[in-house]
């Protein structure tokens, strides 16, 4: 803790779902953990959110929980945490997921491979992808989803999506609606993860430039509120593609990185979750992470 407080640096700690375990091969943060670790977070750091980083005044060092996607549970599991904790964090959404109820393809298929039977998942037809030896179908299969570019993950999209709700009790993790994400807006700090979650590095710089704007309208048009915060996906993105939002005038751009941060405008997050309370600590002070100076 001290070298975190000298350094002066900010720990971002970047969830996606909280939730009772609900078969799917990416396990969300039990509520339990994230409440105990919501307490120990309060205890040893400043909360705050990134709008609120320059105005924190106290002598615990600095931390935001940031959440990327947009799911239900944030409403249903995680809000009400938060609200007793007294805590306002960042969620970043994604548009197309907020109108199409459904979460990214990578999510779908872990969902998919941790619930549906285990003769439908072997079945799974993927074009291009090969399963290694001994390792996680769920994670192996949306780490193959993630390594496409928008393009062929639409294709993939078509091959996989009607395998999948073949099986009529599928259902993957739900999404947050318009009306939820407005209400959330009144508390939390919303951001965009970009609309369509796209894969950046493996897309042009027009790509990029246009899927800012596309969720700069939407915010304004759909949401009715500003757009301050772009969160790249998956950990993925060029040089160029970071000035160029930075130039389109986001506010605080939000990377991966697995470091602590040190950013004005561009910030690194650590990928939290937590399946023991000790681990869930552990990890909210960084893990094995080194601080800068």
């Amino acid at each position: 803790m001290d070298a975190i407080r000298n350094a002066k640096v900010v720990t971002i700690l970047n969830m996606h779902r909280v939730a009772p375990a609900d078969g799917s091969d990416y396990r969300p943060i039990d509520p339990a953990i994230f409440k105990e670790t919501l307490r120990f977070l309060r205890l040893h750091f400043a909360l705050t959110t990134f709008a609120g980083l320059a105005n924190v005044d106290s002598d615990k060092p600095k931390a935001i929980i940031s959440f990327d996607d947009g799911y239900k549970d944030f409403v249903d599991y995680a809000m009400p945490i938060l609200d007793e904790c007294g805590v306002a964090c960042n969620q970043n959404v994604i548009p197309d997921c907020i109108e199409t109820g459904l979460p990214p393809l990578n999510v779908i298929a872990q969902d998919f491979v941790g619930k549906a039977p285990r003769e439908l998942v072997e079945g799974l037809e993927v074009p291009g992808f090969c399963r290694g030896v001994n390792k996680n179908m769920g994670t192996e299969l949306s780490r193959f989803v993630k390594s496409r570019s928008f393009d062929a993950q639409q294709l993939l999209r078509d091959a996989l999506l009607t395998q999948f709700f073949e099986w009529q009790e599928f259902l993957p993790a739900k999404m947050m609606s318009r009306v939820e994400v407005k209400e959330a807006a009144k508390v939390h700090e919303i951001g965009a993860h970009s609309y369509t979650h796209a894969s950046m590095q493996f897309e042009t710089d027009k790509f990029v430039a246009e899927d800012v704007e596309r969720c700069r309208r939407y915010f304004c048009d759909t949401l009715k509120i500003p757009m301050e915060i772009y969160a790249f996906p998956n950990g993925s993105y060029t040089s160029s593609q970071l000035r160029l939002v930075l130039n389109a005038g986001i506010r605080h751009v939000l990377l991966v990185g697995d470091t602590f941060d040190h950013g004005e405008k561009v910030h690194t997050r650590f990928t939290f979750d937590g399946l023991t309370r000790a681990e869930a600590k552990f990890k909210a002070l960084g893990g094995f992470a080194r601080v800068r100076t």
